[in-house]
């Protein structure tokens, strides 16, 4: 089981960077929240469209707390698996991919 922590909101993104969850671009003056994590001798940074936390926030609850993705794997602000949506959320303006 991995370890979360310096999980923050940010307001404004101060440049380009690639969300964690769907690898669409997050802007420079966009909002985004990020956490690192640890597993063992792992270490990762996330960084998310504020949608995307919250569909990943989602998933992991579905899931049990504990979950791997790669990036790109769901769409934008959906937790359907990337080509799978079938909730309905995916919006076809934002399958641009960074």
């Amino acid at each position: 089981m991995g370890v979360t922590f310096h999980e923050c909101e940010i307001q404004k993104s101060r440049r380009r960077r690639q969300c964690t969850w769907c690898a669409i671009a997050i802007e420079i003056g966009e909002p985004y929240r990020a956490y690192s994590w640890r597993d063992g001798g792992m270490f990762g940074r996330v960084q998310m469209h504020p949608e995307c936390y919250a569909a990943m926030l989602d998933v992991a609850t579905e899931e049990g707390g504990w979950f791997e993705w790669s990036v790109g794997d769901f769409h934008r602000g959906c937790g359907c698996a990337s080509g799978d949506c079938e909730c309905g959320d995916f919006r076809n303006e934002n399958s641009k991919r960074s």
